[in-house]
């Protein structure tokens, strides 16, 4: 015989519903924290098409346009098939996983809240501090990317004045209310969505036989060149490689708080993300690998668009035009980066701040929904690193802090999968019905897809620590190569376990979990909502998807 799940109709009632008798548009009220007096004041303006292409935005940029460059180059053709492949998964997993969390609970803190409320408060600060010191310092790395683009037109402008124009760009969006920095974000986002279409259109182009003859060397990496030219060493830089292009995930949790409608714009930008993450990166990857060597002495080049794979396969063609098209939306792509990642270091500040593990002060939003101490201290920290970049001492000091935000994708990767595993365990023990709600989202295959990103979560930073410690080339191990790879994963154990100690936090017992906290239910403009979507034929459920 089939279970039956009960659970209140409403607060104030102690009648049982059974979960055969919910309907397709009935409200089920239940005890949970409306939004309106959640703690932070931030504001619900953010649209499923705004979360999804300011995910996006930070996956489309240097590290698709110019770093494909060295992984091609270390890697071979089947190294990065492999380890863009694997990355693209695991960012799926990830995707989903923070969607069913966040659908339920779209707290200020995505993630980390979730991580101190079902796992441990020091697994939250670990991943809290370290996601906030890589966000910061991707800031001031951008900067120091914009003076190397800006040198493909010229050498005259000097370090100094490109870095103070790019961060006054970028801290001036967040001057604005956050509804600019959402549409910013997305004009940008389609800006680069173009760009990528007009560069995948002319590389299929290029494969058909377009171009200078005899000047595309089609498929040499898979018809004269070894497979693996690296061996695993190859394969393993791919990984890094490829969280950092694609990495950032985690974006999507943190703004669950300022989104409209979570259960509706949580799950749809997952959908939507994925498949052009997929199709940006996987076409991308087939084509570049078909049409230039490995061994292209210009994918080492000085980091501009003169050394991106992309521009090379148009040079060898005598395509004209595309260097400076690509390096314009470079250009705009990294001040669109650079105000996401101080989105994000001030939202998690926002977080930690109500966890009680940062200052209260810098939790404290203003009237237009903006956390304006967090961001003011996030760019103070974010002009100091730009600036010591500038000094040849201060760059050193630079490269061991920015080296953080080379691992920590991985790091915060892992404690989503635990914690998904911690959430579904206190669902089951205390009985909620959470998912038996009407239009509840849930993740199908679970346990699955949690052990799945975890697994492989492990082998990748193995895999990550191994090539850190011993480099191509055959260089003898050195802590200074490892650690401005690795630093991030003993400074996440220094903070687990310190905070630990200091504060003696214990694991979270999952019948002791709080799961009313942060709650949102569906109400009645909700439901009428799906109800509307869902009585529509598929076709045209589908074809909303094709869409900005």
């Amino acid at each position: 015989m089939e279970e039956k799940t009960t659970f209140k109709a409403s607060a104030a009632s102690d009648k049982e519903v059974s979960s055969d008798d919910v309907l397709a548009g009935q409200v089920i009220d239940y005890s949970g924290e409306p939004v309106s007096s959640h703690p932070g004041g931030l504001h619900r303006t953010f649209k499923a098409r705004h979360i999804q292409m300011i995910t996006l935005g930070g996956c489309i940029g240097s590290g698709l346009f110019i770093s494909t460059g060295k992984g091609l180059h270390l890697g071979g053709a089947a190294a990065m098939l492999i380890g863009y492949t694997l990355i693209c998964v695991m960012a799926l997993a990830v995707m989903n996983l923070l969607s069913e969390s966040t659908s339920v609970w779209p707290t200020s803190g995505g993630f980390i809240e979730h991580a101190n409320r079902f796992v441990d408060p020091a697994m939250a600060f670990a991943c809290g501090f370290t996601e906030w010191l890589a966000w910061v310092t991707v800031v001031a790395a951008e900067a120091a990317v914009v003076r190397v683009i800006l040198t493909f037109w010229t050498d005259s402008i000097p370090t100094a004045a490109a870095m103070t124009v790019y961060l006054v760009l970028v801290f001036g969006i967040h001057a604005l209310p956050n509804r600019w920095f959402a549409e910013f974000e997305f004009g940008t986002a389609a800006l680069k969505v173009m760009c990528m279409i007009i560069i995948l259109i002319t590389c299929i182009a290029l494969i058909a036989g377009a171009g200078k003859a005899g000047e595309v060397p089609h498929a040499y990496n898979y018809t004269t060149a070894p497979a693996f030219p690296n061996g695993f060493k190859g394969v393993a830089t791919t990984f890094l490689l490829a969280s950092w292009a694609t990495g950032g995930q985690e974006i999507m949790s943190l703004s669950a708080a300022e989104a409209h409608r979570p259960r509706w714009d949580m799950p749809r930008a997952c959908k939507n993300l994925f498949f052009r993450i997929v199709a940006f990166y996987e076409l991308s990857i087939i084509f570049l690998t078909i049409l230039v060597p490995y061994n292209d002495e210009r994918l080492l080049g000085t980091g501009t668009v003169a050394s991106s794979p992309f521009v090379i396969a148009m040079v060898n063609a005598g395509v004209k035009g595309l260097p400076d098209l690509m390096n314009a939306v470079i250009l705009l792509g990294l001040v669109a980066i650079g105000a996401e990642s101080l989105y994000v270091s001030s939202r998690t500040m926002v977080a930690m701040a109500e966890m009680g593990m940062f200052p209260k002060i810098l939790g404290r939003i203003d009237k237009k929904g903006r956390p304006r101490w967090a961001l003011f201290t996030s760019c103070i920290f974010c002009t100091i690193f730009t600036y010591i970049n500038c000094s040849s001492t201060g760059g050193i000091i630079f490269t061991w802090f920015s080296s953080v935000s080379s691992t920590v994708f991985f790091l915060s990767w892992l404690s989503i999968a635990i914690t998904n595993i911690q959430i579904h365990r206190a669902i089951k023990v205390q009985n909620d019905p959470v998912w038996t709600l009407p239009y509840a989202w849930k993740i199908r295959a679970f346990p699955a897809t949690a052990v799945f990103l975890a697994v492989t979560t492990i082998f990748v930073l193995f895999s990550v620590g191994y090539v850190s410690l011993f480099p191509i080339g055959g260089a003898p191990p050195s802590a200074e190569t490892f650690f401005e790879t690795f630093l991030a994963v003993p400074l996440w154990i220094v903070c687990f376990l310190g905070y630990k100690l200091v504060y003696r936090t214990k694991f979270v017992n999952p019948a002791e979990a709080d799961l009313q906290y942060g709650r949102k239910p569906l109400n009645e403009e909700d439901i009428a909502f799906f109800d509307r979507y869902f009585a529509q034929p598929m076709w045209k459920r589908l074809l909303s998807y094709v869409r900005f």
